[in-house]
């Protein structure tokens, strides 16, 4: 297929010569003596660019060129003692220059010199197209080593290394950190009764609810089977405790649709924050949340409880009188 290819040249005599021997070999040649890029510039396959023109050099038009986002393939010309200039224009993005002498004997280099600029360029797109493709499939790794397959949100592996993660962050600055564990209550009766295909739309969508409810900030993953687990970063417990009530009124006033039938469902939810003295590392954290959660179940389960609130209760038993 013929190359398309626009001389830049405010010489006349020089760039009707050259286009008439490009033309020779096959090739659309167009030619303006307007140094003033356009995106029309975009349709060629190559710019043959003069160095020396009366309103702007050729260094000037590359620059804009590279403004512009203009990515054509440019062989700079330029003439005898412009050697230090042509160097300059290859550092700015040039694929090869011609030095254009008296005796016009460039004319008769120019096809073979755009021939190897153009094996160049193909190179060198080949090895973008490589480098993002490569960039993409690091991506999707990275996505699924760190991405429940089902789900679609952090997996467990991700989750205890953020926490992690954010539990120095609130150390280092000073910053409060919440940490809830969910749990749907009466799972295997939802996966007993209407079939694991049921339980697996219960677990997608309880999973879409929650990063539809929660923050940009925060972390939302699934921890184990039915329990999922979110991170607030920079969040005090109080707020950390209404943002799960939020959460926990929109499961319970869902619809599960599977299979032309509608299920309801609910969940328990415990949670507890950061603390130097008592829950400074991942697995004391988490643990004080697991077992806020476990008193939101044997509570009656569709709540939330903090740790907060377990402190308050136990306080709240030393304080009671004694019963008659």
């Amino acid at each position: 297929m013929g190359m398309k290819i626009l001389i830049v040249d405010d010489n006349p005599a020089h760039s009707e010569l050259a286009a008439r021997r490009l033309i020779r070999e096959g090739w659309e040649v167009s030619v303006t003596d307007k140094a003033e890029p356009t995106q029309e510039f975009k349709n060629y396959d190559f710019l043959l660019l003069d160095y020396s023109m009366p309103l702007r050099s050729g260094l000037d038009v590359l620059k804009m060129l590279k403004d512009m986002e203009i990515t054509t393939p440019v062989i700079f010309l330029t003439g005898h003692g412009n050697e230090m200039i042509a160097s300059e224009a290859i550092k700015q993005g040039a694929y090869d220059y011609v030095v254009k002498d008296t005796q016009l004997l460039y004319l008769e280099r120019l096809p073979s010199i755009i021939r190897e600029a153009k094996s160049k360029h193909e190179l060198i797109e080949t090895n973008r197209f490589l480098i993002q493709e490569l960039r993409r499939a690091n991506e999707r790794l990275q996505k699924m080593t760190f991405t429940d397959e089902m789900t679609g949100i952090y997996n467990y592996r991700f989750m205890t290394r953020q926490v992690e993660t954010e539990i120095q962050r609130a150390f280092r600055y000073s910053k409060p950190l919440s940490v809830c564990i969910i749990d749907i209550d009466k799972f295997k009766e939802i996966n007993d009764r209407f079939g694991h295909p049921t339980g697996d739309v219960v677990l997608k969508e309880i999973a879409q609810i929650l990063k539809d409810a929660t923050r940009n900030v925060d972390y939302v993953g699934r921890y184990a089977g039915d329990e999922f687990i979110i991170i607030f970063p920079d969040t005090p417990l109080a707020d950390a405790v209404r943002l799960a009530e939020r959460i926990r009124s929109k499961v319970a006033e869902h619809s599960f649709k599977s299979h032309d039938q509608f299920v309801s469902s609910t969940i328990s939810i415990g949670v507890a924050d950061f603390d130097m003295k008592r829950r400074k590392t991942t697995d004391d954290l988490v643990d004080a949340a697991d077992k806020c959660l476990y008193q939101a179940k044997r509570a009656g389960r569709n709540r939330v409880f903090s740790s907060l609130r377990v402190l308050e209760k136990k306080a709240a038993e030393l304080v009671a009188p004694p019963s008659a």
